[in-house]
């Protein structure tokens, strides 16, 4: 089987589904992320459940203070890993990453070690929440399952998270500095934990782990065949804003990111739009039937308008015929050009939708679709709950072929 990196070298066009990811089984951690709102919590759900069916064992993980993988499973879940309904292998569970918030992980905030830490690099904003991720991290990597799926939290508080191993070791180099530059540290020490006597050796070893965890977190996230990040978008400004700062922050980080889903698409046939039989038979099918989508104008001439229906409903009316005959059709024709009135209605703010979307669908389709997976997804009538549908929803995922829909 062939990895991804192999297929950049190979300069292939790269498909347009998340099947090469799903079909990497050295993978352990896969993160989702991108801006509130885009389908996070959707994706990494039906990436879970799709997984379910290919590993030993899988760990859907939410690390967004605003959790709603409950929402999408219809089953609550807290920060102990719960068997989801219906599956022997799915597991869930929702914690704050965050030192301040967890329960679970929380760095303790007991005289002695942790006051001391505390202190001692205070001068360096972020680092004790940076512990407190460590802790985390250095728990999941223990966790006894093949496969790990993080619904992270919108893209700031996601970026923050990945940073905290490098500020983490940052912070950990300050102390080492800080107790080699003075000979009375420990004395010192001693004086901040009152009563509680802590030796030399505790201390050293605690930092020690703390960089351990840090040192093994930032190789998990440096190696492309154990760890990735899907991210996630909807083609509007502030998203394609954000991936764009996401991938950078990712690549500046050393992280995996070959695959993008772009979620909520329109294309020509959720507006209406006509597509031969040719047209849906090709992989470009999307794209070709939009360069010959019909105007508004063209679709009057398909049939008669609203206003030819009133009219229609006028004349009716004005014949010579007594109303048991005339007012049935007369009030037929009127009902018929109030329903096209609200599907012209409709018809047009689709294609505003449409047209507004093909802006930005162009800007992915010339920063990425050269480098990335990228994984259009149209835009769905009914919310995606429920295991069923979430399995619906992954199938899309896994299913390439379709191109992202330009403006006509």
């Amino acid at each position: 089987m062939s990895t991804r990196i192999e297929e950049f070298e190979d300069g292939e066009e790269l498909e347009s589904s998340l099947q090469s990811l799903l079909e990497t089984d050295t993978l352990r951690w896969i993160f989702v992320g991108g801006k509130g709102g885009v389908g996070k919590t959707t994706t990494s759900c039906a990436l879970a459940v799709e997984l379910a069916a290919r590993r030993e064992s899988v760990l859907l993980l939410s690390t967004d203070p605003a959790h709603n993988i409950g929402d999408a499973l219809r089953q609550k879940f807290n920060n102990t890993p719960t068997l989801v309904d219906g599956f022997s292998n799915l597991y869930a569970m929702e914690i704050d990453a965050s030192i301040n918030e967890s329960h679970e992980f929380k760095l303790k905030q007991e005289e002695g070690f942790g006051k001391i830490m505390k202190d001692l690099v205070s001068a360096f904003p972020g680092v004790d929440e940076a512990m407190g991720f460590a802790e985390l991290m250095q728990s999941v990597q223990t966790m006894p399952y093949s496969v790990i799926v993080f619904d992270t939290a919108p893209t700031g508080h996601t970026l923050r998270l990945l940073g905290f191993p490098a500020l983490l070791e940052k912070g950990l180099s300050k102390f080492g500095s800080m107790q080699s530059s003075f000979g009375g540290i420990m004395q010192m020490v001693q004086s901040f934990a009152g009563d509680q006597q802590v030796q030399e050796e505790d201390m050293q070893q605690k930092v020690s782990n703390l960089r351990a965890a840090s040192t093994g977190v930032r190789e998990m996230f440096e190696d492309p065949t154990r760890c990735t990040f899907v991210c996630v978008c909807i083609p509007e400004f502030l998203s394609v804003y954000e991936t764009e700062r996401l991938i950078q922050e990712l690549c500046k980080h050393g992280i995996d990111s070959s695959h993008i889903v772009v979620n909520q698409v329109l294309f020509p046939e959720d507006c209406g739009e006509l597509i031969s039989p040719e047209d849906a038979s090709s992989s470009s099918s999307a794209s070709a039937a939009a360069a010959r989508a019909p105007t508004a104008s063209s679709l009057e001439d398909d049939g008669p308008g609203a206003a030819e229906l009133e009219a229609l409903a006028e004349q009716l009316r004005s014949l010579p015929l007594p109303e048991e005959q005339t007012g049935p059709m007369a009030r037929l024709a009127e009902q018929a050009a109030r329903r096209v009135r609200e599907l012209e209605k409709g018809w047009s703010m689709c294609q505003k939708k449409r047209r507004m979307q093909s802006k930005y669908l162009a800007q992915i389709s010339d920063l990425y679709k050269e480098d990335f997976h990228v994984v259009p997804i149209p835009m769905l009538g009914d919310e995606v709950r429920g295991v069923d549908r979430l399995q619906e929803f992954a199938n899309m995922l896994k299913t390439g072929g379709r191109v992202l829909p330009m403006s006509r």
